[in-house]
């Protein structure tokens, strides 16, 4: 197939190409990652797609019917596109490349409005950050004595740092890169963006990641260190021998072991194993610290909100005080605060956007 001379819409629609951006399939990912790199040339016309791939995946209905509201935003885009070309000949524009992609869009936006409403901007809103919350200089985030505390990085990526942990933002992160520092432990969500690896950075080695849910356990003086992936996939770069890329596959961790006192040897010792699981609930051990469960009977989203507060270590507002009143049921264990919100929006519907360190909650 010639995806050559695809437009952003034609992605979009193409079910590979849905997978890749949700993350799915290996084979996708693979695939298309690899495309993109081969033609930059399409560089706009992907991020694009994605875009519009993220309105399909905004939790407002089946993604088969949401697909089908997009497929019927093109035909409708096509009967206008029709019957201006037959009426009205003389307004072509000298542009019609241009003038193609703006009316296909509309019509996309107007087949898709009963998903979009609000989805899409809200989507925007969550993910896309103003020019005045880039980080323009090296910024540090810190647990402090709380046993978790919740961050929605600039990018949209979330992470959650255990006590006595922090990560250190590099100066033009979300601008110019992806980069932090991390010394203690963190669990990772990781939004995806080809063109910009997400890297972690700790003493004793370096991640590069391109969208995934990972765990770093790296503390400054500990003998042992380690990557644990649970979704994705991750390439390490061992400070000591940085020559050697270790590409974990999911249910894998690297361990990084000091060497034993006494030993010549300088190089750590390291290890590609399997995730440690418990034996009762079959969960994985690397994660207990993040995975203690929270549990929610039927209560109000104001109370609610104060014990998300209290898990995830971040603030959350309220700009309407009717969705307050909004009751909801749930079990959450390893989730991010963000995906604990998208799960309640499930069965009764709200918005929330980050602004600068609060969850803001609206209608």
């Amino acid at each position: 197939m010639n995806f050559q001379d695809y437009e952003a819409i034609d992605f979009a629609c193409d079910e590979s190409f849905q997978r890749y951006c949700r993350e799915e399939h290996e084979a996708d990912m693979v695939f298309w990652t690899e495309w993109a790199k081969q033609h930059p040339e399409k560089t706009a016309a992907l991020e694009e797609a994605r875009q519009l791939v993220a309105l399909l995946s905004a939790r407002q209905g089946g993604r088969m019917e949401q697909l089908k509201q997009l497929q019927d935003g093109l035909a409708q885009y096509e009967r206008l596109q029709q019957a201006l070309e037959g009426s009205l000949p003389e307004l072509q524009e000298p542009a019609p490349v241009n003038r193609y992609r703006y009316l296909r869009y509309a019509a996309v936006i107007g087949g898709a409005v009963l998903l979009a409403a609000g989805g899409y901007f809200f989507s925007r809103q969550q993910r896309a950050v103003p020019a005045s919350r880039e980080v323009a200089v090296a910024t540090v985030i810190s647990a402090g004595d709380e046993p978790r505390k919740s961050v929605v990085l600039p990018d949209g990526s979330s992470l959650v740092l255990r006590k006595n942990s922090r990560v250190e933002l590099a100066a033009g992160f979300n601008r110019v890169n992806r980069e932090l520092t991390l010394t203690g432990e963190a669990f990772f969500d990781v939004v995806q963006d080809v063109h910009r690896p997400f890297m972690v950075h700790t003493s004793a080695f370096d991640i590069k990641v391109l969208g995934t849910v990972f765990n770093v356990s790296a503390y400054t003086g500990h003998s042992l260190m380690e990557a644990a992936l649970f979704r994705g996939k991750v390439e390490i770069t061992c400070a000591q021998e940085p020559a050697r890329k270790i590409v974990l596959q999911p249910n894998q961790k690297l361990t990084v072991a000091a060497p034993e006192t006494g030993k010549t040897a300088a190089i750590p010792v390291l290890k590609v194993v399997p995730l440690d699981a418990d034996p009762v609930n079959h969960k994985a051990r690397e994660i207990a610290w993040v995975r203690n469960r929270l549990e929610i009977e039927n209560e109000p989203l104001s109370d609610i909100a104060g014990k998300l507060e209290q898990w995830y270590g971040i603030r959350i507002a309220f700009a309407d005080d009717a969705v307050k009143q909004y009751r909801y049921s749930g079990t959450f264990e390893s989730e991010t605060v963000l995906k604990a919100l998208d799960a309640l929006q499930l069965s009764y519907p709200f918005n929330f956007k980050m602004v600068n360190d609060t969850i803001i909650i609206s209608k």
